[in-house]
């Protein structure tokens, strides 16, 4: 998996700037037809990167969660520990150049950088789901799917409490630094607000549905969205 995504990330366009964009993706690349990604979006406790995979063994797509942060590290040629100790935390865009530039430490602006030009990197290729990251605001294909899951917070709690095995008190505190560091991810880096229903194709509360439901909603979604048909692998 490490090459392969080292060789995906090596034919990226190497001028990236926040304010550039790919253009139009191809519709096909070396004659395959290309399926736009879908982006998952998640409030703390949500079963995000489960679906990711649900869907993934489903219709064959490269999932992105932990792989993402691993095709980061590459590029920047970082240890991916550092990595997930950046990852949706927020630090000032001041010090962060200034660490880098004196240091040469690679820090929130460094990794930035390198997760847009790889999501839109796996944009380009198709065929992929990426968990999280403010994904959807990245990707900027117009066909692509972009998904959030949500629940009351106390569910989420309880559903967390329960998967993990600790404590409700531990899992609200978790659950409410967490939604906080994912928030301030995004306004930081994005200028969004995460919340905002009208940054997603599709909301789906997981409360009211198990794994295969919310699969087949998305699935309906995204065809409906880009027109092309999944070809489905059947539970055996």
């Amino acid at each position: 998996m490490a090459k392969k995504v080292t060789e995906i990330v090596e034919k990226q366009i190497s001028n990236w700037s926040r304010q550039n964009t790919l253009g139009e993706m191809p519709k096909k690349t070396n004659g395959k037809v290309i399926f736009p990604v879908i982006t998952i979006s998640r409030e703390f406790g949500s079963p995000g990167a489960a679906l990711a995979y649900y869907l993934g063994e489903k219709t064959g797509f490269n999932v992105w969660d932990k792989e993402l942060l691993k095709a980061i590290a590459e590029e920047l040629g970082s240890d991916q520990k550092l990595i997930e100790t950046l990852d949706e935390r927020r630090q000032q865009v001041i010090e962060d150049a200034v660490s880098a530039f004196l240091t040469n430490v690679k820090t929130n602006v460094n990794y930035l950088h390198s997760l847009i030009r790889v999501v839109r990197t796996i944009e380009e290729h198709g065929s992929g789901i990426i968990v999280g990251r403010g994904a959807n605001y990245i990707c900027d294909h117009p066909d692509s799917l972009h998904v959030r899951l949500v629940a009351p917070l106390k569910y989420r709690i309880a559903h967390y409490a329960s998967w993990k095995e600790i404590s409700t008190a531990k899992a609200k505190e978790l659950a409410l630094r967490k939604d906080r560091e994912r928030n301030e991810f995004i306004r930081q880096n994005f200028q969004k607000d995460v919340s905002n229903p009208l940054d997603y194709d599709l909301v789906i509360n997981f409360e009211k549905f198990n794994m295969e439901q919310m699969a087949e909603l998305v699935v309906s979604a995204y065809e409906i969205k880009t027109g092309k048909k999944l070809k489905l692998k059947m539970q055996t």
